[in-house]
This record gives C-alpha cells, structure tokens and sequence, in this order.
C-alpha cells in the first residue's frame, strides 16, 4: 500500500509541473481570461496596495468601476492580499494557481479518508479530481477554480460537525467549515458557492438520516451562518454592485446560454468524437472548456466495474449516493435542456447566472469519488489474489464496443450533409481514435486487474496521471499561452502617441486591448466579468466625448478624439434629461450637463476646474467660479461616491445618467470625492463580527471538550 501511496505522490507532483513551469521561467499564463482579464485586474490591485490606494474602486474600467464589488480578483481575501502586496505580479499571480490545486488535492485527499476510504484510494481520487477534466480545462477562470479548491474541504467540516461527538472534532469542524465557507465567498464568484451548496446540503441530507444529532444540526447551520458573516465583506459589495449591473435585466434564455447539450455524453466513451472535443451551438461552440464531461477514461471504466461487482461492494450505499449525485449533477449542467436546471433558473439570484454547463464540476466530483472506491476496490481484490471468471467480465467491454461504434460512426459522417444539417462537426479517424484507443486501454487494464495481475495497480495509475494530464494540459497550453508581462505590455494594442492615463475605447470589449491596462491605460468599457447598468452608449462618438476618451478604435485603426471632455470642469448650464441617448445630441456638452433632478441657481460663466489628486476611490478639484455651479467628472456615478466642499458635505449627483457631479459654491473651493460604499462598511463590520462569533464558538466546544475529560478523570479517581 505505501508503495502505491508513494506513486501516487510522484504522479501528482508530475502533474504539478505544467503548473509550476511559469514560476520557474518567470513567466506567467495568459491563454483567454487569464490575459485579458485577471492579469489587469491583479495588476490593478496590485498598483493600488503598493501605491497605499483603495482597492474598493478604480478608474481604469468603465469611466470607473467598483472593482472590488465586481469581485472577479478576491482582493479582500487574506492569501491575496499577502500575495500581491508583498511580491511582483507574475510570482503572485503564479502562486495564487498553483496554491488553489494545492488545496484541492489536499482537501480531496482529507476528505475521501474521512469518508472511511483507505489511504491509496484517498489519494487516487483527490488526484483524479485535481487534474480532472473540469479544473485542467478551466484554468483560465482563475477565480472559478479557487472557489472549487474550497469544496472538499467545507463537505471535510460539514462531514465533521454532522457526524462527531467528541468537542476538540466539532471544535476543529466548526473553525473549519466556517472559516472554509468564509474563505470561499472572498474569493468572489458566487456561482460556484451555489454549487458547493448544492453538493453540501445533499450530503447534509444523506448524513441527517442516518446519523445527525440535533446538536450537531445546529452546529452545522451555526458554522455556516458564521461563515457567511466572514465572507461579507465581499458578499454586500457583490450583491450591492450586482443589483446595479447588466445581470438584473437578464432574459430566462440568457441565463441558460451555456448549457450542456446531451451529444456530449459521447465524451465519456470517445473524447475527440466531435472536432473540437465537444457539441455546443454555435455561437457557444468556442467556448470548449464549459462543456468537458470526459475525466478520464479511469472514471469512464469504473461505471461499468461498479455494474459488475455491484453485489460485492462494501460501500453500496456511498456508491448509490454518488451515482445519484452524478445523475443529478448531469441533469442540472444540461441547463435548456432539461426541465430541472430551467425551472431552478427562475428563482431569485439563479437568474443572474449562466452557464448551466458549470454544474460538471459536481458530476467529475462524484466520478473522482466513485474512482476513489473501485481503485480501493481494485487494489483489495489484487492483493487477495482474486480472481473473476472470465464470462463476468463481459460489462467491461461495454465501453470498449462504444468507443469502436461511436469513433467509427464519427469518422464515417464526418463532413457529410446529414452531419452538417444537424449542426454536428465530428473528428476523422486519426483524430479521434487515439483517445478511442485510452477508452479501450483502460478497459483492458481493468480485465487484468481482474484476473488478478498484480503489476496492473502501478500501471493504472501512472495511465490516469497520463490520460488526464494529457487531456487537460493539451487545451491549457494550447495557442502558446506563457509569456513573459514584459512580452505582454509590448504586445498590448496601445496607440502610437498614447500618454500613460488616456482613456481608450477599443473596438472589441474583450481584445488585446485590454492589456494595454499593463502599461497604465485605462479603457472604456473594457472587459469584466460583471458589467454596472449605463445609460450611455459606451461606443457612441458623443458618449465617448462626454466620458472623455482620448483614442477610438476604428476598423483596427486608433484615432484621436481632440474634442472630448476634460477630466473635470464647471457648467452653469444644465438640463433635465428624460430620453439621455437622444437628449444628448441636442445639447453642447462642453457648456450644458444633462441631470436627474431640477437644480436651481446656477449662474455665471463656466469657472475653471483644477484636479489636484486624481488616485482610485479619491479625487480632490479645486474650483473657482463667479456664481454656483456644477462640477462635472469623467468619472461613473456610483450611490457610494461621498462629497466634501471644503470639509462640508455636498450631495453627489448623477450627470448624463451615468457621470459624477456636485454642486458648488461662488468661489475658490477644494471638493474631496471619494468613494466610500456602505456595503464595503458593513461588510467589513459583519465579517469581523463573524470572525469574533467563529473563535467564541470554537473556544467553547473545546472547553467543552476538556470539561468532558475532567468529569470523567474525576469519575475514574472515584
């Protein structure tokens, strides 16, 4: 056993490698998202906390942006925060992934033994879950992944909690889940807390009627009501930021795009039958890694060795749970196409979400435990030296006869009319018959091991640690993803002539532009997971002058807007705007503002408006003017901006539906905006508060637990 302990240790480390290759280069991963999107927002973050500025906000997104309410970085988490305060961005940015599967193998690992499975099979499925398809394929969702590292360790503490009895377990289960569940709601993507929800409460369910006490209950919901409280400062601004974003006004059909067709349960048996690995229409069809099923042929096999030995397991009950858990899971990841996941998709908070298709990470959780309890299964009939009759082997050819019949089936139609009409692009024979032939290999192996050969256990698991890294690493490095930011920043698309600071409109949201941040640019809009609500047409010629843009992309050409608006200024002219997109057109931006709200007694002839500080969340303007009037910033109005003439309140105003202004006095004055939400206020309130609650809890269970063993000391001496 420890001999297959040990190969599983150097498998896994093997399967680091790809991961640690950046760090070890200094260079950084940049395929997709983690290019044009994580990396400028942690260099955003990173800026702010070297320079002592807010994290809350930033200018470089939108005209301005609640960053941290966005919450696509974390920032308010601790490990984040030592990160990037503390080292330069590509070590950071590389530690921060290599750290989040760290813990998920550890986590898995803990979990599984805690389950009642032995140290090899424990560790077999934390490396099958770790390196599975789901997490290898979604590395550039960086965010996504660190909350799934969080699972198995909130199902380790609810496990705890629900089944213990002994104080310093419930002590140590209470800490943990509460601080695990904090934890992952300050990662920032609160989806995939939706999804360990889902797979904790089934587990709840499950350990509730069979051994739960009402003690134990209330422990549970008390540890996860502390954790919600620790990840609130994260939480308020999310849902505060949310409720103002594009997601509110979402269509059912919106919410559901991503869902996962049912052709792709071919994967499990032929994982390149379809070109490009998966079926998706086509508008989501470049989307491959929302749609991965296959985890390894490992976990394929296993379906059909459960089926053959299910009257010989000692584990039928696990299995039945999981088995049901992956059905389910499956269901609801087939979004539109299943009735379960499109009536969910109605309730309150499910409508701001998509991509069904994510719900996979709990079907390859269910498989990775379910290959966790046959490879235990496997490795005690090699060890007994059982053998099985020939003639019961017959389910495992099961996948071996799929994968031959879909493979061929494939090859024969591909580009044929009847494939093309039904929106199928399927993969030719030398494609897809590779991984037809790991399907079959795998199958084979599992015939030997059991008919006995005892060298197959070691086989098997160096041939999982193949297939999935293969299979996962194949898609993560494809398109030469790792580069150096020096190579990044020179690459960026930046104007010829840009200064450090100008604000530019590119023409595609989520193109190369948006590394131009890199080099201290900021864009409008750019591209962000969540999207605040405008008025304003961000790619209109007159928005972008009202927004003051310095560059406009036009057809892969940048041109100079000379005629837009001063970063801030004074108008004595304003108007009430009713239809702002046309009203726009009407007016002489320069001189008249266009607002909300009836504003009285301005006069005079415009002052002169002078920025002294312009830094994330502060921006300090000297004004001076004959007469009152409006002071009007190119930055996005936010209900959390706070104004200060002089050290006395003003209330901040909303001026062409989506810009910050303020009225101020005749004069020479100094106005003091800065951004100060009260969700970020009481979030930080109500997560020390459940820090606090956490420790007090913590402290009196294992009190508990002392007093316990000197009421029994005392019986004993008696």
């Amino acid at each position: 056993m420890r001999s297959q302990v040990r190969l599983i240790g150097l498998c896994s480390a093997a399967l680091f490698g790809p991961l640690l290759y950046p760090l070890v280069t200094g260079k950084v991963f940049t395929k997709d998202d983690l290019g044009a999107l994580h990396l400028p927002f942690r260099y955003v973050y990173r800026e702010a906390l070297h320079a002592g500025d807010s994290f809350l906000w930033t200018s470089v997104y939108r005209s301005g942006f609640y960053l941290h309410g966005e919450g696509e970085a974390g920032m308010a988490h601790p490990v984040h925060f030592l990160l990037y305060r503390f080292l330069s961005l590509g070590p950071a940015f590389n530690l921060e992934i290599v750290s989040t599967y760290v813990a998920m193998l550890a986590g898995m690992g803990l979990l599984l033994q805690r389950l009642g499975l032995s140290t090899e099979a424990a560790w077999f499925g934390a490396m099958v879950f770790t390196f599975s398809g789901f997490n290898l394929f979604n590395l550039m969702h960086v965010n996504h992944i660190a909350a799934v590292a969080h699972m198995p360790w909130i199902l380790l503490g609810g496990h705890i909690l629900l089944t213990s009895t002994d104080g310093k377990n419930l002590a140590w289960g209470f800490a943990g889940l509460g601080l695990a569940v904090g934890s992952q709601l300050l990662v920032g993507n609160p989806q995939y807390v939706w999804l360990t929800m889902l797979v904790l409460g089934y587990m709840a369910v499950c350990l509730v009627r069979t051994r739960a006490r009402s003690f134990n209950i209330l422990l549970f919901v008390g540890a996860l009501t502390c954790g919600a409280l620790i990840g609130a400062v994260q939480l308020l601004p999310t849902l505060d930021f949310a409720s103002a974003s594009t997601r509110t006004g979402w269509s059912l059909d919106q919410s559901l795009s991503f869902s996962l067709a049912p052709l792709n349960l071919v994967q499990l048996v032929s994982p390149f039958a379809m070109r490009f690995r998966i079926h998706a229409p086509p508008a989501e069809a470049f989307i491959v890694h929302e749609f991965i099923v296959y985890n390894g042929a490992f976990c394929t096999v296993a379906l059909a060795w459960v089926a053959m030995r299910w009257h010989e397991q000692t584990r039928r009950g696990m299995l039945t749970a999981l088995l049901a858990f992956a059905a389910v899971s499956f269901v609801l990841a087939m979004g539109r196409y299943g009735w379960l996941y499109a009536w969910l998709a109605h309730l309150p908070g499910l409508r701001n979400f998509r991509a069904p298709a994510r719900h996979l990470v709990l079907f390859q959780l269910a498989l990775s435990a379910i290959a966790a309890v046959v490879f235990e299964d496997l490795a005690g009939m090699v060890r007994r030296g059982e053998k099985t009759q020939l003639r019961r082997l017959w389910p495992i050819a099961i996948p071996i006869a799929l994968s031959v019949a879909i493979t061929a089936i494939a090859a024969s139609l591909v580009d044929s009319s009847w494939a093309t009409a039904r929106g199928l692009s399927l993969s030719g024979a030398m494609r897809s018959l590779p991984w037809a032939a790991i399907v079959i290999a795998m199958s084979l192996l599992f015939m030997l091991a059991g008919r006995g050969r005892r060298w197959v256990l070691p086989a098997v698991i160096v041939f999982v640690a193949i297939d999935q890294g293969v299979w996962g690493y194949s898609y993560a490095y494809r398109w030469g993803p790792v580069q150096r930011l020096t190579e990044l920043e020179v690459n960026a698309d930046v104007p010829a002539g840009a200064r450090r600071g100008d604000l530019l409109a590119p023409a595609i949201e989520g193109g190369p532009a948006n590394l131009a941040v890199l080099r201290g640019m900021r864009l409008t809009p750019g591209y962000t997971g969540l999207a605040p609500l405008s008025v304003l047409d961000s790619s209109d010629r007159i928005a972008q002058r009202v927004a003051g843009v310095a560059w406009r992309e036009i057809e892969y050409t940048w041109v100079r807007l000379p005629d837009s608006m001063p970063r801030a200024r004074l108008v004595s002219s304003v108007r009430r705007g009713h239809d702002l997109r046309e009203d726009i057109r009407t007016i002489d931006i320069s001189r008249t503002a266009l607002v909300d709200r009836d504003i009285d007694g301005l006069s005079g002839s415009p002052g002169a408006a002078v920025v002294l500080e312009d830094r994330p969340g502060s921006i300090i303007v000297e004004t001076r003017a004959d007469g009152t009037q409006l002071l009007v910033l190119t930055e996005r109005f936010h209900d959390g901006w706070r104004a200060t003439e002089d050290g006395a309140a003003r209330d901040p105003i909303r001026v062409y539906g989506d810009f910050l202004g303020c009225v101020v006095a005749p004069g020479h004055h100094r106005i003091a905006l800065t951004f100060a939400p009260t969700s970020a206020t009481y979030g930080l309130r109500a997560s020390l508060g459940g820090l606090a609650l956490t420790v007090v809890a913590t402290t009196v269970l294992w009190s508990r637990r002392a007093r316990s063993h000197r009421e029994q000391d005392g019986r004993v001496r008696i």
